[in-house]
């Protein structure tokens, strides 16, 4: 399994977290809940871009790998 990866911008106000290779990246998708996935050329997310992360309550802060989440 690959090491998630990172990256708080406070100037974007977003959370980053790579779940897969960034390198791998072909289209992104904002969602409803303004959070942006990340996809490979097979449409399987490696990532999510979590958008006003900082006016987000620390307990619906929920990221899913798959089957399971993690806050």
């Amino acid at each position: 399994m690959q090491a998630l990866q990172y990256t708080r911008d406070p100037v974007g106000d977003t959370l980053t977290v790579w779940y897969g290779d960034p390198n791998t990246e072909y289209i992104c998708e904002e969602t409803e809940e303004e959070v942006i996935l990340m996809k490979d050329a097979s449409g399987t997310v490696i990532g999510k871009e979590i958008l006003h992360v900082s006016s987000r309550e620390a307990e619906a802060l929920n990221i899913v790998f798959g089957e399971t989440a993690m806050a």
